[in-house]
């Protein structure tokens, strides 16, 4: 009625049938919808799904790079948004400062009462400006070219020692192009491959906690065989955990920080490699958060080899030359920013699942850890990212450039230390990663990752760069 033009709604309540995947009907939804108005109440803050669609929608967002399509109503009192001291929420934070309806008074009145439909009449005149101004906002966005990134005067001075790099990048990398929607269209694809970096499809990426690649038993017969692990490198490593909590602790005093620790769950890190990073994630998890450091543990693979769903619709198009990023990312959320070490202390163990580890699209989870640190309201904002070597996904190689994922990767690394919002450190594994990460980034030693984690991470927050490197 504002518009003049159909204005579909999703109601994830009614509209999903029973025993349908409703994971894949609310994306979808979510990929055809322009805004999110959550209902807020006490069970929205502690619902799994509410967290999930609110997450895609983050990502929606950063991807137009056009934070205002959530607009919340609030229903009835919650003590996250009430009282943030006493109960932190990341999803209430970023919340309350939206423009949000309070609604909490409009909860008895009948439907059809006057003022009732005098607040809804103010709802859709919301979104019917936003909707004027986010077309200007994205016919503007569209007329940016590329830029090479330049280092913004605030940086600070780890970025010009790390930032050697100078790749061409977009404004905007969190804004990636897709190229198919429904349906496949070659102007479509053409329009998308005048970016440096897209993406065939977003139809099967998902976000995932551990709790959903494994049933409980599987997971407690695998957190049982880490557990064991972890109290092997305890005491084979006691005075390096003892050093090394000592340290952090004493480097993180005074200081409020956050900080995310991004792992690659590639095939090459298979075997004793990704059990100790398991391990000891597990470990400097722990010290930070009884040291008080605000820690959020990451990880990224897809979610099959040599493209999967992606490649298969890809193939059914009669594969047109060039799509882009052509496998379904898996992004793994083991600890989360609001998790409590103890909540979270089970999933570490899902790193050593069978069948985890596939490929691997670096720079689409940097910008995605990236996105999720950015928004936290810490004084520094740190983010560690661990890897064993290069970028691989084969069914995207195969079918673009060979510098494609190579250099997104390079991107994107440029992009976040160009801000000076976030301090970015690329770690190799056993491997330089310096091509991606800039010169002299930090190399641990895969045969004790443990004790190089934890020194690193007290040099890091002593802001010993020279050390670091």
């Amino acid at each position: 009625m504002q518009t003049g033009r159909p204005f579909p709604i999703f109601q994830d309540r009614n509209d999903i049938i029973w025993g349908e995947q409703w994971r894949e009907r609310i994306k979808g939804a979510i990929d055809g919808i322009s805004f999110l108005i959550p209902i807020l109440t006490p069970s929205y803050f502690r619902s799994h799904m509410c967290r999930e669609e609110f997450e895609a929608f983050q990502i929606r967002e950063r991807t137009l790079g056009i934070p205002r399509l959530i607009l919340p109503i609030y229903y009835v009192s919650a003590d996250e948004i009430d009282d943030a001291a006493k109960y932190p929420n990341d999803m209430a934070t970023i919340l309350r400062e939206r423009n949000w309806s309070d609604w909490r008074e409009l909860r008895f009145p009948p439907l059809e009462s006057p003022i009732i439909r005098e607040q809804i009449a103010k709802l859709a005149k919301t979104i019917k400006q936003t909707m004027v101004d986010l077309r200007a906002e994205i016919d503007a966005a569209t007329q940016i070219g590329l830029q090479t990134a330049q280092p913004s005067p605030s940086m600070p001075s780890y970025t010009t020692e790390f930032a050697t790099l100078k790749p061409m990048i977009v404004g905007n990398p969190l804004a990636i192009p897709v190229a198919r929607g429904e349906k496949y269209s070659a102007s479509a694809l053409k329009r998308v491959q005048k970016q440096s970096y897209y993406i065939y499809t977003t139809k099967f990426d998902e976000v995932i906690s551990p709790r959903q690649l494994m049933s409980p038993d599987e997971s407690l017969r695998l957190h049982e065989t880490l557990l064991k692990a972890i109290r092997a490198k305890s005491l084979e490593f006691d005075d390096a955990i003892e050093n090394g909590t000592a340290g952090i602790v004493d480097a993180a005093n005074k200081q409020d920080i956050s900080i995310s620790i991004l792992i690659d769950n590639s095939g090459s890190m298979r075997g004793q490699k990704i059990e100790d990073v398991a391990v000891w994630t597990s470990i400097a998890s722990s010290i930070m958060s009884s040291a008080g450091i605000s820690n959020e543990i990451l990880g990224f693979t897809t979610k099959a080899w040599k493209g999967g769903e992606s490649r298969e619709m890809w193939i059914s198009d009669n594969k047109p030359v060039l799509p882009g990023r052509l496998n379904a990312l898996r992004h793994i959320v083991y600890k989360s920013f609001d998790e409590t070490f103890q909540e979270a202390d089970i999933n570490f163990s899902t790193m050593i699942m069978m069948g985890l580890l596939k490929e691997n699209i670096d720079g689409e989870a940097l910008l995605w850890a990236y996105s999720r640190l950015q928004r936290r309201h810490a004084e520094r904002k740190i983010l560690v990212a661990l890897s064993d070597g290069a970028p691989v996904d084969d069914s995207t190689l195969s079918a673009n450039a060979a510098s494609f994922l190579h250099s997104h990767l390079q991107s994107s690394a440029a992009w976040i230390r160009s801000l000076g919002e976030v301090e970015l450190y690329g770690v190799g594994i056993g491997h330089n990663v310096d091509t991606y990460y800039g010169k002299n980034s930090p190399i641990i030693d895969e045969n004790q990752i443990g004790p190089d984690l934890l020194k690193l991470l007290t040099l890091i927050l002593r802001h010993d760069t020279q050390a670091v490197q």
